[in-house]
């Protein structure tokens, strides 16, 4: 009962965070390859910013974290999508509950406030789920409700990660690639 609770609220969120639009046109964020696959090592979920054809799209998972999980030769699933369904969000809900580690990335481009209520489950169930959990929450936003969602985040983020060795809070884009590089070296 608690697993179907947690899948629905994925589908629930997901289907608010990663709307987009049904064009076909090309993404804001090109890539050379993308190696997205359903059969992920890691995930990463957080701040879209955008439909996915438009130019101004928060770019961090393309140009930041996929080039280091390719160097690494790691497995990584970008749920970002030209085309959001129903369908989209099952394997989101599948694809996070198997992975190895979630990386959750909220930038400050963005308000994410569809990134920043589902961030807590996510923690919750990569705790239950035995997953490391890489976070990453700028701390300022140009929306005032974004920035007090982003301080009531990180306010009990902190203290959890502390007790716990698969919660690792960052404080930039480049420490999360100096954390999955750190885990998947080993």
């Amino acid at each position: 009962m608690r697993r179907r609770f947690i899948i629905g609220f994925f589908l629930a969120i997901g289907a608010f965070a990663l709307f987009s639009s049904f064009s076909a046109k090309p993404s804001g964020c090109p890539v050379d390859v993308d190696r997205s696959t359903e059969d992920a090592q890691v995930f990463l979920m957080g701040t879209i910013g955008g439909a996915y054809e438009d130019p101004n799209r928060d770019c961090w998972r393309e140009d930041v974290i996929q080039p280091v999980l390719d160097d690494l030769a790691v497995s990584y699933f970008n749920p970002v999508v030209s085309n959001w369904t129903e369908e989209s969000a099952e394997i989101e809900a599948r694809v996070i509950a198997q992975a190895e580690t979630i990386v959750l990335v909220i930038t400050a481009s963005h308000p994410s406030i569809g990134s920043l209520a589902e961030s807590g489950w996510a923690v919750l169930s990569a705790i239950e789920r035995g997953q490391t959990i890489i976070i990453y929450i700028a701390p300022e936003s140009a929306s005032e409700d974004s920035w007090r969602a982003r301080q009531i985040v990180l306010s009990q983020a902190y203290p959890l990660a502390e007790n716990l060795d698969n919660v690792i809070i960052v404080e930039s884009l480049e420490e999360v690639a100096a954390a999955l590089r750190e885990h998947y070296s080993n």
